[in-house]
């Protein structure tokens, strides 16, 4: 598995941090970025703006996560450019709340904003490589056939990992 990402995002490199031009609005990027052409034009207010259409109240996530995103796609587009690396560290973002209140729908509605495909898993669903159950390279042919087979676009993809909690909590009995 691990052979197979650095193959297959060899040019991600090591990321560093820089942040993008104002828009002053919320636009549409193109749906499929070209090949190492990645174009992301977002401040962190233009993703909160459009999460602040589609979700009620959840202000503290729709903030952390719109400046989460950025930070991350404005380091890929950084790296894409050749920029300088600075002192940015890739974080992994971790939505934590009960049924029902909408973490998988913030993060699908990032996804659809920006055009990357998206892929939702069940962690309880999962084993180790050869074991009866999914295995994580199931997670990155299905976000490479979200994207229609298109590894380069797959790439700026997000998968999400839900219910982490039930693993925690079988491994307790």
């Amino acid at each position: 598995m691990q052979d197979f990402l650095q193959k297959q995002f060899k040019t991600f490199g090591t990321p560093g941090f820089a942040g993008a031009e104002p828009t002053g609005t919320v636009t549409q990027p193109e749906p499929e970025p070209a090949r190492n052409d990645f174009d992301f034009a977002y401040k962190p207010r233009d993703v909160k703006t459009h999460l602040d259409r589609y979700v009620i109240k959840q202000e503290e996530a729709k903030k952390v996560l719109s400046v989460a995103l950025c930070d991350h796609y404005n380091a890929v587009r950084q790296a894409f450019d050749g920029e300088e690396q600075g002192h940015y560290t890739k974080q992994n973002v971790m939505l934590i709340g009960p049924t029902g209140v909408g973490k998988t729908y913030l993060i699908r509605s990032i996804a659809e904003l920006i055009g990357v495909p998206f892929v939702k898993a069940d962690a309880t669903k999962f084993s180790e490589t050869g074991y009866v159950g999914g295995d994580v390279e199931d997670l990155v042919r299905d976000l490479v056939r979200q994207a229609d087979g298109d590894v380069d676009r797959a790439r700026y993809g997000i998968i999400y990992i839900d219910e982490i909690d039930k693993i925690a909590s079988s491994s307790e009995q």
